[in-house]
């Protein structure tokens, strides 16, 4: 899609011309510049905006009814359809976080979680608070994932392990086959649990899924989320893939109401492929920017297939964050282990434009 079609097209929605620029000046104080959280700043669809406002009125009722919002079971529909799967192989979650704790406390109650010492944890944490035992196994040198550690490592004691692909915040992703090797021997003995939060911006997303395998009947679930490519983090709304077995377990653990607007959303945002490859060529774009304005302050990030950029700064990231924060730029950084790391996310390229110029002067001591 064309800019200026994917800006006319969203001037043609009403919540998206008036609502939105106020809810967004809100959210991001006018000459802040958020690159924090690895969002879609250029997100929800058009479309999605548009059938939001339709259904609003319907928000005075719980939507636990097919005949309050028949969407639900369309989005069902598309997502198990999209893979050759049926309905009892998806559940839906407030964003894939929520399914990720509900999979960690359904089955970390029999044995411990394994998972990297480096990767995206807010749901193990929760597990922890918990009760559940968590088994963190360190990245390989090349900041990889590293799977034969893990196998070597996975005893009776081991329930569950978890796998962010493309992991995160290195934004690297896990090769293909050995991923499928490692899921084929390890779900045997332990549930694999794959968050793909970010496969629609990997460089081959079919060949990086493991949805395959829950064709094929493994002991492995898979998660997606609509927070990413599709922009809509703040509406939560995550999916699961597995066998029915596996999604039933889960679900009794998943504890919020479905969300009725954030199912719409959901459901005219994953149809509409034109914003699916706006989003992805903008932050394909946006990436690019970024690596190279490393590059030109001689830094060598890690090559990223996601919606951010992680790099070694040479110095104290923490300390080049503050910098970065007091000028309204916000980054992510402070990663056990990784003193010298940043994360960058994307956000829209006029903010790429004002990261390039503040990093330059924040590494360059001015």
């Amino acid at each position: 899609m064309k800019r200026r079609h994917f800006l006319s097209a969203l001037g043609t929605a009403t919540l998206a011309g008036s609502a939105m620029p106020a809810l967004a000046q809100y959210l991001v104080p006018e000459g802040q510049v958020r690159l924090v959280f690895n969002e879609n700043p250029y997100g929800p669809s058009p479309r999605a905006l548009a059938e939001v406002r339709k259904i609003l009125p319907l928000s005075a009722y719980y939507p636990d009814s097919p005949y309050d919002y028949p969407i639900r079971d369309d989005l069902f529909d598309v997502i198990a359809g999209n893979h050759g799967l049926d309905h009892e192989n998806v559940f839906v979650s407030s964003g894939s976080n929520e399914g990720l704790q509900a999979a960690l406390m359904a089955y970390g109650q029999r044995g411990k979680v394994m998972t990297p010492s480096l990767t995206y944890d807010a749901h193990l944490g929760y597990a922890e608070a918990l009760g559940v035992s968590v088994t963190r196994v360190p990245l390989r040198s090349d900041l990889q994932v590293d799977l034969d550690a893990m196998e070597a490592q996975l005893d009776d004691s081991v329930a569950v392990v978890y796998l962010a692909n493309p992991n995160n915040p290195t934004g690297l992703p896990i090769d293909a086959e050995r991923l499928r090797a490692f899921c084929r021997s390890v779900g045997p003995k332990a549930l694999v649990i794959i968050d793909e939060a970010y496969n629609e911006l990997t460089d081959e997303p079919e060949k990086d899924t493991m949805v395959d395998l829950v064709r094929e009947g493994h002991n492995v679930l898979v998660t997606r989320t609509f927070s990413k490519i599709f922009g809509m983090a703040g509406l939560r709304v995550g999916y699961g893939i597995a066998r029915p077995d596996i999604i039933k377990k889960t679900s009794k653990h998943i504890m919020a109401w479905p969300n009725g607007v954030g199912l719409t959303a959901a459901y005219h945002s994953y149809i509409d492929s034109d914003f699916i490859r706006f989003s992805r060529e903008k932050v394909l774009q946006g990436r690019a920017m970024v690596e190279k304005t490393c590059a030109q302050m001689g830094l060598t990030p890690v090559p990223s297939q996601t919606n951010f950029v992680f790099v070694d700064v040479g110095r104290d990231a923490m300390t080049v964050r503050r910098a970065m924060a007091k000028e309204g730029v916000l980054i992510n950084a402070g990663y056990d282990g990784y003193p010298q790391h940043l994360r960058v996310s994307m956000g829209r390229l006029e903010d790429l434009k004002t990261f390039d110029r503040v990093f330059k002067r924040v590494m360059s001591g001015a």
